[in-house]
């Protein structure tokens, strides 16, 4: 089967497909768009230059920041000189110690006035003022009226009592002018021993003019949890508006305490002060380890706002321009590229709708044209492809529509597929004679260990429906990579085999039958003449006879075996007579019965029976007999030497038997052959021992007759454990007691 024929390409399509590829017909008008695009960009940047200025802004913030600090210390360097010139001034620790007032003032006014300190404090060891000096505007010096009282970091100072401790420093108000100061103290040491402090200040006033000179930037002080206490935006003319102004700086609780704490200068936001716009930039007021407050420096930022404003209008119109060129042109370069996509589409949407004969009729040597080409045969080949498969399929049908067994698929979701017309018929007949009969599942083989998640995985199952027997074998179906896709099942028509079979158990009953009455007439004459009833026998004769009687017993088991199993082959289940039974009774006939058959193949055998036990109804025979099996099979796989346990105990509403040996063990398997009919897995430990392998497949019919379990633990060279449990109803407390005092 071809594709239709496309049709013919002229010379332009053909020439447009192969002069420039797409990868060129794309990247081209973009690549002269993005140049167009970097050189307006370039034009702008370079005319606009906001963002520049706004980061140079921000550094001669930070470094105006940085020059606020660096000013501050030299300020306390030149503290620290005053206040060691007048501290160590000779004689002035004797006079601060005689409390002199006169001394101490002729000593350090004169320092004072050299250096220029504008504010000198003395105190003594009481924290006492013994000098107060002040610089008047003219430079001259005198007492202020109001009395100074020393701040916190005085009596600090003073309560350390250390003569050589370090400065301490503050920011305090004055009461005499109202102006804030700087202050320095220190220690005056007389003999170790300190005698006073000496406090050197200078004016806030004039330190901010000093850093506004050096920082080149207007610089506030804030103190008191953001309370601005000085500014160089004041007018020194106008101290009524100053404080208006020094109220509207004034920042909040949080924000001081952040920048208090913070060790790097940070900027803030931009304010306007007295109509100008200023970009704020805040951080602590620290000398050494001491934070004094938080400092404040602003630039003005108007022509950053303004450059900003400009910046965006210009963007606005630009972009707005290229955005709207880029669509126009985008469209038409994409209608260009779609159109034989569309087609490429179309084609493909086609073939997933079944038709493979679709193909896109598109030629070119471009990335699209080899697409396309690249598409048409892979739809050529997926069409060759698909009719081998169908041709396959059709020869898979042939041989399903061949087999005579009836072949159904059971899906991932449970779902049963008759996949031939054999798997139809038997379905039809087994569904006509359901109607008359219902479905009975008859013994068959043995259960794979997968059986319990899924009753269809087995090896095989038998189920009748009126005269019909159909026998059902099925194995899951897994993909190469292990995972399953379902179940497949072989239903075959096995009636004509059960009818066999059955006739064969007959005639095996029949046989038993006849065979029981001459084995039970030897046995007596062999017991008889052992008696002595023929008069005195010789010690060879007496070894014939118990060969005999011996070989008899056996057979006649076997044969009693074999009765036992035709009788469940026939009805399916033995035969019960139940009655209430005490099973202490029944084991501890069991165990004087088989004590010294044990102990004289050099076996020791153990009994554990509780004291009272619960009575239940069972036939007592079959279960003896269940037991006697049990019994049989551990004497037979034991060596000399070991030991075997008869056990009994009470499990919630039952009761629980159990036969351990220390015997050879059990591999695993044969461990899950062992209940079925004619098995022998090992050999016995005395290799006289013969069997039919009926014994633990009667064993478990009569357990399970009784509505109980029987199971296996056992490892190779450990020995064995078969436990049976037996369900218990309740019974009247004098009922079992009585069938425990009595034998049953």
């Amino acid at each position: 089967m071809t594709g239709n024929r496309p049709p013919p390409i002229s010379r332009r399509q053909r020439f447009l497909s192969l002069s420039v590829p797409v990868r060129g017909k794309i990247i081209f008008p973009y690549l002269v768009l993005t140049i167009l695009v970097a050189v307006i960009g370039t034009y702008v940047v370079t005319y606009l230059v906001a963002g520049s200025l706004d980061e140079r802004l921000t550094n001669h913030l930070l470094e105006a920041g940085r020059v606020v600090s660096d000013g501050l210390a030299r300020y306390e360097v030149r503290h620290l000189e005053a206040a060691r010139m007048v501290a160590f001034t000779r004689g002035l620790g004797e006079a601060l110690q005689a409390k002199d007032t006169a001394q101490v003032a002729g000593l350090a006014t004169p320092v004072a006035a050299g250096l220029g300190t504008e504010l000198l404090v003395i105190v003594d060891a009481d924290d006492q003022p013994v000098l107060h000096l002040l610089r008047r505007p003219d430079g001259s010096y005198g007492a202020p009226q109001d009395l100074f009282q020393p701040p916190e970091i005085v009596r600090t100072l003073l309560a350390a009592g250390d003569p050589a401790g370090s400065p301490r420093r503050g920011l305090a108000r004055h009461p005499t002018d109202g102006r804030y100061y700087y202050l320095t103290t220190i220690p005056v040491p007389l003999h170790n021993r300190l005698v006073g402090a000496v406090i050197v200040g200078t004016s806030l006033d004039t330190l901010l003019l000093y850093f506004k000179s050096t920082s080149m930037a207007d610089v506030t002080v804030y103190l008191d949890g953001g309370r601005a206490v000085g500014t160089t935006f004041a007018i020194p003319e106008q101290p009524l508006d100053a404080a208006r102004l020094l109220d509207e700086l004034s920042i909040p609780v949080d924000l001081y305490e952040r920048c208090l704490y913070n060790p790097e200068t940070t900027v803030g936001e931009n304010v306007q002060i007295r109509g100008r716009w200023y970009r704020l930039a805040r951080g602590p007021l620290r000398v050494g380890n001491d934070v004094l407050g938080v400092f404040g420096v602003a630039l003005p930022a108007q022509f950053i706002v303004r450059a900003g404003t400009t910046s965006r209008n210009i963007y606005a119109l630009l972009f707005g321009l290229m955005t709207g060129a880029v669509i126009v042109i985008g469209y038409l370069i994409a209608r260009r590229i779609t159109h034989p996509l569309e087609r490429l589409a179309m084609a493909s949407q086609a073939i997933a709708e079944g038709d493979l004969s679709c193909r896109t009729g598109i030629r070119g040597t471009d990335e699209i044209g080899v697409l396309a080409t690249t598409f048409d045969e892979m739809a050529a080949r997926l069409l060759e492809r698909t009719q081998a498969l169908e041709e396959t399929l059709g020869q898979l049908r042939a041989i399903l529509a061949s087999i005579g067994d009836g072949v159904i698929l059971e899906d991932a979701q449970g779902n049963l597929i008759p996949l031939n017309a054999a798997a139809e018929y038997l379905l039809n007949e087994l569904a006509s004679h359901f109607i008359m009969s219902p479905l009975r599942e008859l013994p068959a083989a043995d259960v794979r260990p997968d059986s319990a998640d899924n009753p269809w995985l087995v090896e095989s199952r038998r189920f009748q429906i009126g005269n019909k027997v159909v026998s059902a074998h099925s194995a899951i179906v897994r993909t190469e990579e292990g995972q399953r896709l379902g179940t497949v099942i072989v239903l075959r028509d096995v009636t004509a085999e059960v009818e066999a079979e059955q006739l064969k158990d007959a005639f095996v009953a029949h046989v038993s039958h006849e065979l029981r009455t001459p084995l039970t007439a030897i046995r007596g004459y062999s017991n008889l003449l052992l008696a002595g009833a023929g008069g005195p026998l010789s010690d060879q004769q007496q070894s014939f006879l118990q060969t005999i009687a011996h070989h008899t017993e056996a057979l006649i088991a076997m044969i009693g075996t074999l009765l036992d199993f035709s009788e469940m082959e026939a009805g399916g289940r033995l035969a019960l007579r139940k009655r209430p039974v005490a099973l202490r009774t029944l084991v501890e006939e069991l165990a004087r019965e088989w004590r010294p058959r044990l102990e004289a193949s050099g076996l020791n055998f153990q009994v554990e029976i509780p004291d009272r036990l619960p009575s239940i109804h069972a036939d007592s025979e079959r279960l003896r007999w269940a037991l006697i099996n049990l019994l049989r099979n551990a004497s037979q796989y034991t060596p000399q030497g070991g030991t075997i346990a008869l056990r009994i105990t009470a499990q919630d509403d039952g009761l629980v038997l159990e036969v351990a040996d220390t015997g050879t063990g059990i591999p695993p398997e044969v461990q899950r052959h062992l209940f079925t009919r004619f098995y022998r897995g090992i050999p016995a430990a005395d290799d006289t021992v013969r069997g039919l392998g009926l014994g633990l497949y009667i064993t478990r019919a009569i357990v399970e007759a009784h509505g109980g379990q029987i199971q296996v633990f056992s490892e190779p060279g450990t020995g064995s454990t078969f436990r049976i449990y037996l369900p218990c109803p309740m019974a009247s407390q004098e009922e079992s007691h009585r069938l425990q005092e009595q034998p049953s």
